[in-house]
């Protein structure tokens, strides 16, 4: 009786503990631009997709780990008066996997905030409509990020959410010509600017 008794503890602990994580989907567009390839604004739209799995670690706090694509890179175009000038055009396919702090406040709206790891799946580069045939200076295929932003529940289940999404580390093996010092070292440094929604299987807690 006393192992059974035991046992059902255990059990009622666990479900317990189940019930404070979420899962769901989340898709949404952004605009970027790499700090430090003298391509100045944010003038590269790209996308993002992929899920995440929530831990409510009290009534106002939370854990969130992602994992998603993501569309990062610039571009330049001609001059929008005189049609001319070099165009430049950078894309880079990212897997990002970030690990957030989340606070709720004013019942539906949440902050968040923390790092993310960024694996590098491929990158597309053309200059005046042509394709670089070779990269002088790598991408690092292992990088890192940090995330802020602040999101707000339109229902229980879908929250609507705005983030900046910037580089910790160089996205580069090596210098280039126009790169800053940022943070740790000089280089290139991805600038994002995020809007997604998210869906939650489960409706969110009071």
């Amino acid at each position: 009786m006393k192992k059974l008794a035991i046992l059902i503890l255990v059990c009622t602990s666990l479900t317990g503990f189940s019930q404070k994580f979420n899962g769901g989907i989340t898709a949404g567009g952004l605009i970027s631009q790499v700090d430090g390839d003298t391509w100045q604004g944010y003038h590269k739209f790209g996308y993002l997709a992929g899920g995440f799995v929530s831990l409510k670690i009290s009534p106002r706090s939370s854990f969130q780990m992602e994992m998603e694509y993501i569309q990062k890179g610039s571009r330049r175009g001609a001059d929008t008066v005189t049609n001319v000038g070099n165009t430049y055009l950078s894309r880079l396919h990212y897997l990002e996997i970030p690990v957030l702090y989340q606070f709720t406040f004013a019942d539906r709206f949440q902050a968040e905030a923390g790092p993310a790891a960024d694996v590098l799946l491929g990158t597309y580069e053309e200059v005046n409509g042509l394709e670089v045939p070779y990269i002088t200076v790598p991408y690092r295929t292992v990088t890192l990020s940090g995330i802020a932003g602040v999101s707000c529940f339109i229902t229980d289940h879908l929250k609507a959410g705005i983030r900046i999404n910037y580089s910790i580390l160089s996205i580069r093996n090596g210098h280039v010509a126009g790169e800053r010092k940022i943070f740790f070292e000089s280089g290139q440094y991805n600038n994002v600017i995020s809007l997604a929604l998210s869906w939650y299987f489960n409706p969110r807690e009071y």
